[in-house]
């Protein structure tokens, strides 16, 4: 039994696709995917993308499963890996330039094969959050399954894992976060790093700017015990974050972090499930 455990929404900046395409056909895929893994396709493309790349875009490292749907018949199945614009694929390999896009993520749970073939579900659980798939001009959509590194990779205890379904969302899709923080008069101001809707900002008084997707927002402070537990929570979300001390590197040696709190900030477009996961955090050191 598989159940969705969580939907949200991502930036994907613009990439080339690489890999292969396979036309529609009945039965699944498993024998393209042991023919890709015995052929060593993955090992091929990875040294292609660089540290930069995968700063940029944290899930561009996890395989895919890129299908082209109209009125939800399947017309192809790629196999492939998310790389930077311009790449150029290496022999006998196919490619597919997407442009810059957000992303409608869903979690969902449970065994192999149980968590496969839940796309109607997931598209109603990203309508239902008020994330819609775009179009092309032929009716088609893009859907993704990822295969993300440990969620899917590595299964619990119980043999449970975590498969990423994912849908190219329309460009009106505005993005998730706080009352606010996602309106069309969102400013963001350099100085404080902060996200605010009035018309300057509460703390200095400037006026700001629109935000962009990579502006660093001050997500707040937290003590040094918690910053392992934020950095779990964070990279099993995949937000990019810094966690600055606030105190120094000479009182933290001579005191101990004992008194150490940490800024954290996270990028704009993340900012919606970093407060999410910072909160989660927190809760633990300070429950109910």
């Amino acid at each position: 039994m598989a159940e969705i455990i969580r939907v949200y929404e991502e930036a994907m900046p613009a990439c080339r696709f690489v890999g292969l395409c396979h036309p529609a056909r009945e039965g699944g895929y498993a024998a393209q995917w042991e023919e890709w893994f015995g052929a060593g396709r993955t090992d091929t493309l990875l040294p292609l993308m660089d540290d930069a790349w995968r700063a940029a875009f944290p899930g561009a490292g996890s395989l895919l499963g890129l299908m082209r749907v109209k009125g939800g018949e399947l017309l192809e199945y790629w196999i492939g890996l998310c790389l930077p614009p311009e790449t150029e694929p290496p022999e006998g390999f196919g490619f597919l330039d997407l442009g810059a896009a957000r992303l409608g993520v869903c979690w969902l749970k449970g065994r192999e094969p149980d968590i496969y073939h839940h796309a109607e579900e997931c598209l109603s659980r990203m309508a239902q959050a008020g994330l819609l798939p775009a179009q092309g001009p032929g009716g088609e959509t893009l859907l993704m399954e990822r295969y993300q590194h440990p969620r899917f990779t590595q299964p619990d205890a119980e043999g449970q894992r975590i498969l990423d379904f994912l849908a190219v969302l329309e460009d009106a899709s505005p993005p998730v976060g706080l009352p606010g923080e996602s309106s069309p008069d969102a400013r963001y101001c350099a100085k404080c790093r902060a996200v605010f809707s009035e018309a300057s900002c509460p703390t200095c008084g400037k006026a700001g700017t629109r935000p962009l997707a990579d502006d660093p927002v001050l997500l707040g402070e937290l003590p040094a015990l918690l910053r392992n537990a934020m950095q779990i929570a964070f990279q099993a979300a995949e937000i990019p974050f810094t966690a600055m001390p606030t105190l120094g590197l000479g009182f933290t040696m001579a005191a101990g972090d004992i008194f150490e709190t940490y800024k954290v900030y996270v990028p704009f477009e993340r900012l919606a499930e970093a407060r999410a996961a910072f909160e989660g955090v927190l809760a633990q050191r300070f429950p109910g």
